[in-house]
């Protein structure tokens, strides 16, 4: 079993040498709260606080996103905004698309060139 989120931002912030208050005051929140976050009382805050978290801490917000289990807002956004994304999850979904699958799909989104990202016009 790996380590709470909790765990996972109290070695963050004691790496970085940030203390739980001034981490508190930094996301607009409580030292309180954030001490029960992170000793497993509270569960992990919504997405907005988390990436506010990785921005105070310097570190990827997937990193504490997916500690929490929580998707990025960003994602969130744009399966709003195209629902046929969200069509092709529940596909992936429903026919059990494992991580050998993602990373073939990733591939073949490479050779085709598709989206508008990285040099492409």
């Amino acid at each position: 079993m790996g380590k709470r989120f909790g765990d996972i931002v109290r070695d963050l912030r004691l790496e970085t040498g940030v203390g739980l208050r001034e981490l508190a005051r930094r996301i607009n929140t409580s030292a309180g709260y954030l001490s029960d976050v992170e000793n497993g009382r509270a569960a992990p805050p919504s997405e907005k606080v988390i990436v506010d978290m990785s921005r105070a801490l310097k570190v990827d917000k997937q990193t504490l996103l997916a500690a929490a289990r929580k998707i990025d807002p960003e994602l969130s956004q744009y399966v709003a905004q195209q629902p046929q994304v969200a069509d092709f999850l529940r596909t992936a979904k429903d026919r059990g698309y494992g991580e050998d699958d993602w990373v073939r799909l990733s591939q073949l989104a490479e050779i085709a060139k598709l989206g508008k990202g990285k040099g492409r016009k």
